[in-house]
């Protein structure tokens, strides 16, 4: 389920943008919850970071909607942002709390879905699974959540993850398989590597987990957009 945050203080706005919604997971195949908020004070003094997308109106009574954006992002760095807005020229100021894109104002549900259906495919992306590890006397289980990366030496597996590392006899490709849509990405041959937990990128080398992998020159600027696209959908 995709949990959604509208932030507008005119409520034909909001009934139309929750009918958007409800429209909208029908023809994504996902459910999305929407709860709705007056102003952006409302929605900061019962934030709990489980929203993975906020709507938000710019011109607003009170504090206006890039001032909330500002807060939230100082709170929550994954949040997906997104402003709707009869201000176009205000919504360019998005980039500075990364702002995934903005609607303007009157919107058609033809432009709500083409916007909103890169959201939830990025939203999708930073979900997470369980994976069942082998370990000595039975089974571990992991939240991709925990995986910091999966490395391949010879026929076997290393997960890193918070909990240390494990081991499985696996290949690379198949553990890729099954995390499809999620947040990996190889870096090269060896490593296929979470991008929610990449801290820095130097030259042919990433820091991660407070390690550094190398990036191979083939793979270097696949990786570098889906990691840009992971954290903000900015093209490079």
């Amino acid at each position: 389920m995709i949990k959604v945050a509208i932030v507008d203080d005119e409520k034909k706005e909001l009934d139309t943008l929750s009918a958007f919604f409800k429209k909208l997971q029908t023809e994504v195949c996902e459910e999305i919850s929407v709860c709705t908020f007056f102003s952006g004070e409302a929605l900061l003094e019962s934030y709990d970071y489980s929203c993975d997308l906020i709507c938000l109106d710019i011109d607003m009574g009170g504090k206006t909607g890039m001032d909330i954006a500002r807060e939230i992002r100082r709170q929550d760095e994954q949040v997906v942002i997104l402003f709707i807005t009869n201000m176009a020229q205000m919504a360019i100021q998005g980039y500075e709390v990364r702002a995934l894109d903005f609607i303007v104002k009157p919107v058609s549900y033809y432009s709500f879905s083409m916007k909103l259906r890169g959201a939830v495919n990025l939203i999708k992306k930073r979900k997470s699974r369980n994976i069942l590890l082998p370990v000595a006397g039975g089974i571990q289980k992991i939240s991709t959540d925990q995986l910091y990366y999966a490395e391949v030496n010879g026929h076997y597996l290393y997960y890193h993850t918070a909990c240390g590392v494990f081991k499985q006899k696996a290949s690379l490709k198949e553990l890729e398989d099954k995390l499809e849509g999620l947040s990996f990405k190889r870096c090269n041959n060896c490593y296929l590597v979470n991008l929610k937990y990449v801290d820095g990128v130097n030259r042919d080398d990433i820091q991660i987990a407070g390690e550094w992998l190398k990036i191979s020159r083939p793979r270097k600027r696949e990786f570098l957009q889906a990691l840009a696209n992971y954290m903000g959908g900015i093209d490079i």
